[in-house]
């Protein structure tokens, strides 16, 4: 997949495979499926949670694909944001912060929905996304550490995660050879606002 169109690949003049966000999805998908091999003594916890977090993933990642593949209208963009946010308030992820339910599922919408918008619109610059996402992962990783989650499913999900980006920047560091693509920005806008829900 090539991005040939200027605006699809905004301020960039020449033409430039967008692949990254297709090898993060893989990546996501094979540590999520790795995890209970690494940690026997502790089961894959397919809870409802877990199924929206993958679930909303794939929402996030199909979107951005068709976009690559396409240049979608905004609107089905956005429609695909919302889904996304709605998948894991409906699944039991959302913030919460205010004794009023309804207050908490808004501020989650809209938490997601403007991570996703963010980390797409961040992607403009030959690495700044990558090192961007990798620092949130770091931060939440921290947190995770302190916590003693080691078993976790979502920390192994964000050292993947982690090492994939690392991988991808090898490749996304100016001069660029790849980019990510709305594939991998709106997988990773939806992936980083799950995680740190």
């Amino acid at each position: 997949m090539r991005n040939i169109d200027d605006q699809a690949i905004r301020w960039a003049s020449t033409s430039k495979p967008a692949l990254g966000g297709i090898s993060f999805f893989i990546v996501f998908l094979l540590v999520l499926t790795q995890h209970p091999i690494y940690f026997a003594a502790y089961e894959l916890p397919f809870n409802t949670k877990l199924i929206g977090v993958l679930a909303a993933c794939t929402v996030g990642f199909l979107a951005g694909l068709a976009d690559d593949a396409y240049n979608t209208n905004p609107l089905l963009k956005s429609l695909a944001q919302g889904l996304s946010a709605v998948i894991l308030i409906a699944t039991g992820s959302f913030i919460e912060l205010f004794d009023y339910t309804w207050l908490n599922y808004s501020f989650t919408f809209l938490w997601v929905v403007g991570l996703m918008n963010s980390i797409n619109m961040l992607d403009n610059m030959d690495g700044i996304t990558t090192t961007a996402s990798i620092f949130a992962l770091l931060a939440m990783l921290i947190v995770m550490f302190f916590n003693n989650q080691f078993s976790s499913v979502y920390f192994t999900l964000m050292i993947g995660l982690l090492g994939a980006l690392f991988g991808f920047l090898f490749f996304n560091w100016h001069p660029s050879k790849m980019y990510m693509g709305d594939t991998g920005s709106q997988f990773l806008g939806i992936s980083l606002a799950a995680l740190s829900i």
